[in-house]
């Protein structure tokens, strides 16, 4: 054999060992990436399924370091909006928390956890923003008129209202608490500075400034803890709800309590509280 074709035979031989080295390593390495990436894919669903959305944020962060996927991009915007409709919604800032959870629940190749848990978190905002708008905010005008017309006690009695609420101790009406603690001590203290007694302030807690609301806060059937109504408990969305339908007919709808509301609609016999009519409540009313 020549020696030409032995060296032609040893040079094929070496470029295919090389080759095959070559691209042994390179699965090696692309096997070792696409480990990675799954692991820190993994790592941030987990974190997804607890809720804890920073941490969620930082590892696909991570896999699209690794690996630039529309996925792992996607994945971590979600993670980042659930992040700020949460920290909105707690600073009272509805309609851009409504507008985050939108883009979570939207987003292109988005993760289908999230987008589950974004229109949860859609439907509890909804939901804290109608209980300040037509709960919350207009007892803190109410405390804040009474306070200009120092009537401290007044006041005071309005912040206990916010206190009072069911639903207070959630984790976003934390501001609110806060104030209604705040002004509740102030103007105790000021009534007790000023000896502003209620008699002097002429107040009366269960008829407001609306309409006479009768003997709302009866102890009659219900009144004593039965929150049921049709064999179901009755949310707090229901009750403001209700709170907006007696409100819709003149009458001062905060002076009722939610227990109040909840005896009306057991007394009315609707299905809906957005059934409920004038005659319901004036018949509730009736000694």
């Amino acid at each position: 054999m020549k020696k030409t074709t032995i060296g032609t035979i040893v040079a094929v031989v070496i470029i295919a060992i090389a080759g095959g080295v070559f691209y042994a390593t390179q699965k090696s390495n692309s096997d070792k990436v696409n480990a990675s990436y799954n692991s820190a894919m993994t790592t941030g669903k987990n974190a997804v399924a607890d809720k804890d959305y920073s941490e969620a944020s930082s590892a696909f962060a991570k896999a699209f370091k690794i690996k630039n996927t529309d996925q792992a991009k996607a994945y971590k915007n979600q993670s980042d909006n659930m992040l700020s409709a949460i920290s909105a919604t707690k600073k009272g800032k509805y309609d851009n928390a409504l507008s985050k959870t939108s883009s979570v629940i939207n987003k292109a190749n988005g993760y289908a956890v999230l987008v589950k848990q974004g229109k949860k978190l859609k439907t509890t905002i909804e939901d804290v923003q109608d209980n300040y708008e037509h709960e919350i905010q207009p007892i803190f005008l109410a405390a804040s008129e009474a306070e200009v017309a120092k009537q401290y006690l007044k006041a005071a009695d309005q912040y206990q209202r916010v206190l009072d609420l069911p639903y207070i101790d959630g984790k976003y009406y934390t501001q609110y608490k806060q104030k209604a603690a705040k002004g509740l001590a102030a103007n105790q203290k000021a009534a007790k500075q000023n000896n502003n007694g209620t008699s002097s302030q002429g107040y009366n807690s269960i008829s407001g400034s609306g309409q006479d609301t009768g003997n709302a806060g009866k102890t009659g059937a219900g009144a004593m803890g039965n929150h049921k109504v049709h064999g179901k408990t009755v949310t707090n969305k229901q009750i403001a709800q209700l709170r907006k339908r007696v409100g819709k007919f003149g009458y001062d709808s905060m002076s009722w309590s939610p227990q109040d509301l909840i005896d009306l609609y057991r007394k009315s016999g609707r299905t809906k509280p957005s059934k409920i009519t004038r005659k319901d409540v004036e018949n509730y009313l009736k000694p």
